[in-house]
């Protein structure tokens, strides 16, 4: 197993001397648009040519430090160092979410400014991953023994559902680790996580909306929605919507634009004091154009209503545990199909809920409504008890670097924890204790905002931490 002091007395070092070749990599991986794309499949490219070619270079770098691989059909794959018995898993995802609108820097043009990587993936998952990659350098380089392979699983849909590794370890039947490491989440461990509920709501549209569309997944909140309606004058809409907040008017040819102007950020974490979803924002404008001028928008009077806040409040769904939390939902992604609106969601809900109950309760609200539940998917919430050795040992690697003796969380954010065994979610991100870029404006610098931004020494600090933990499950697992 590997010698504890021995890491201990190298780690420092080996970081300082390795930390601009991290970077360098960390651009690299960034410079790949890998948005997962399953409508643009081919065979061996389950989610789209881009996710296929960032797959392709992450595994050739693992090649290119001498490290063996494995491809599993595009899914995801595999980088491994070291012939032990039994495997420690790090597992993190190459996917990344659309890049999205008001970007001041370019999202695949990787920069450093301030200590700050800034491009999209740079926190989410990419520089984790690669936090993996020199983690197994680490060891390999400096000759340190190790009871268990080193192995790095690198996945390809992550941000939108997780079913590369539910593939993999179902339809697949794919071997996994004794102990893997989610390398996408916070610290320190993450002990649970809500249950996943995606869906869709089919509604009928009314004959006065022209068009309807914003967001571009599902588990991001969008910051820009646009609603064009027809039979009134952009003098008359502003007439109506005097006083309504957070919207644009605009003249559209003889129709209107109502833009509703959200807040960007994760679905898991709403806003508790505002709905900053644009969607919801342009449907409630448009709920009260419907009232004053007769017009008919069907659909957003009631999506309206259901999205007044992002706790399902209005739909029958508002419910915590002490264990997690509560529930929260998200109007992420609009658009028109024919006659009718089609608006994909996203729910966390908590540990002692129900997905089936969800459903139960959407539907009546639904069919009160004239519309419809579609696409449901839903993922079982995640939980292991604080106390499981494995558990205490990563709590003590965390503690032994930062000091810092906050104790193991829950969160609404869902990772692979969810869909492969014995996976526990920790770190890299430093919740609300680590970096923040000041010289970003307010909504830019997050994981799915504008700007994403990593910390190079919250990064770091990061990357030591997995190093000792390693250690420490390498010991613990030798002990049985």
């Amino acid at each position: 197993m590997a010698d504890k002091k021995v890491v201990e007395a190298l780690v420092d070092q080996w970081i300082a001397d390795h930390k601009e070749e991290m970077i360098e990599e960390l651009k690299l991986w960034v410079s790949h648009p890998s948005v997962s794309r399953a409508d643009l499949a081919k065979p061996g490219a389950p989610y789209g040519e881009d996710c296929r070619k960032m797959l392709d270079f992450a595994l050739e770098r693992g090649r290119h430090y001498g490290f063996r691989t494995e491809d599993h059909e595009g899914y995801c794959g595999d980088i491994y160092f070291g012939d032990g018995k039994d495997e420690i898993g790090i597992v993190g995802h190459l996917d990344v979410v659309p890049e999205g609108n008001h970007w001041i820097y370019e999202p695949y043009a990787p920069v450093v400014k301030d200590g700050f990587v800034i491009g999209r993936g740079a926190g989410d998952d990419k520089g984790p991953s690669i936090i993996g990659l020199f983690l197994m350098r680490f060891f390999k380089e400096n000759n340190i023994p190790m009871k268990n392979t080193l192995r790095l699983m690198l996945g390809c849909s992550e941000e939108t559902g997780m079913q590369d590794y539910e593939h993999y370890v179902g339809v697949m039947k794919g071997r996994v680790p004794a102990v893997s490491i989610v390398a996408d989440a916070g610290f320190p461990v993450c002990y649970a996580q809500k249950g996943g509920y995606d869906a869709a709501f089919d509604i009928p549209a009314g004959k006065n909306i022209v068009d309807f569309a914003g967001g571009s997944v599902r588990n991001a909140i969008p910051d820009t929605a646009v609603l064009t309606v027809s039979g009134i004058t952009l003098e008359k809409a502003k007439e109506a919507l005097s006083g309504v907040e957070r919207i644009d008017l605009e003249a559209d040819g003889e129709n209107v634009k109502i833009i509703g102007r959200g807040k960007a950020g994760h679905a898991a974490a709403p806003a508790k004091d505002a709905q900053n979803s644009a969607i919801a924002i342009a449907a409630a404008a448009a709920a009260v154009l419907e009232e004053k001028t007769g017009l008919d928008l069907g659909g957003c009077k009631f999506i309206a209503h259901a999205f007044e806040d992002a706790f399902g409040t209005n739909l029958g769904i508002k419910f915590a545990d002490e264990m997690s939390g509560e529930l929260t939902i998200n109007a992420g992604v609009m658009h028109k199909v024919g006659n009718t609106l089609h608006l994909d969601i996203d729910i966390r809900f908590p540990v002692a809920m129900k997905g089936e109950d969800i459903t139960a309760a959407l539907k009546a609200q639904l069919a009160a409504a004239g519309a419809k539940l579609a696409e449901v998917h839903i993922a079982n919430p995640y939980y292991i008890d604080p106390k499981d050795p494995k558990v205490t040992a990563l709590l003590k690697a965390y503690r032994a670097v930062t000091g810092d003796m906050t104790e193991p969380y829950a969160m609404g954010g869902g990772t692979y924890s969810r869909v492969i065994p014995n996976a526990i979610s920790f770190g890299p991100g430093f919740m609300r204790k680590g970096h923040k870029p000041d010289f970003l404006p307010e909504g830019h610098g997050n994981a799915h905002g504008p700007d994403e931004a990593l910390s190079i020494e919250d990064w770091l600090t990061a990357f030591k931490i997995y190093i000792l933990s390693v250690a420490e499950l390498d010991e613990v697992m030798a002990q049985g």
